[in-house]
């Protein structure tokens, strides 16, 4: 079969039809991938998903046990916690912030307990803009002093575990188990 030899003219309409049909094609590619993504992004943050069921399993806004700390996966983050919810959910949370009221923000830990403030800070950290060690009132440390018109995180170590609120200050009084009932109170758990 002989193929039939167009004009220069005809040759120049063929290319430019297959220049059109490649850069549909490929137009129709990204239009479906960001189409997907965003749908996929839409599902991954729902905010109507519940953030308070406990059940050990490994799903959104749930707490599952891992070797020796207690993971919460929140908006697809892993979160970490040295205590179950189960074990701090007793103790007293008389706050109203979220972990939506630290997003953007610059706040304060005033804490001489390192593995608390680490818990805070790494937990926190995520959304806040910057975190920084400080004093409630005056203090001798090198450290600014701060009062409740910042937001400021005040850890007391006491044998009674609770938290509190005073306006931009959160006072967690106890231990570690204190803290993370403090933590998980943020994330609705």
């Amino acid at each position: 079969m002989i193929r039939k030899i167009g004009t220069e003219k005809e040759l120049e309409q063929k290319k430019q039809r297959m220049t059109i049909a490649i850069g549909l094609f490929m137009l129709g590619i990204l239009v479906l991938g960001t189409a997907g993504f965003a749908f996929l992004s839409a599902l991954s943050n729902n905010p109507n998903q519940n953030v308070n069921d406990n059940k050990n399993q490994n799903a959104e806004g749930q707490v599952r046990n891992v070797g020796n700390k207690w993971e919460l996966i929140y908006q697809g983050q892993p979160y970490y916690f040295s205590n179950s919810p189960d074990s701090v959910k007793n103790i007293s949370v008389e706050i109203s912030f979220t972990s939506f009221d630290y997003s953007g923000k610059q706040f304060y830990i005033v804490s001489d307990n390192d593995a608390i403030t680490s818990e805070i800070a790494s937990t926190l950290g995520r959304y806040s803009s910057k975190i920084q060690k400080a004093c409630y009132g005056p203090c001798s440390e090198d450290l600014p002093e701060k009062d409740c018109n910042e937001t400021l995180i005040v850890w007391k170590d006491s044998s009674e575990n609770k938290i509190y609120q005073q306006d931009s200050c959160v006072f967690i009084e106890g231990d570690m188990r204190a803290a993370d009932a403090f933590l998980y109170r943020l994330f609705g758990i």
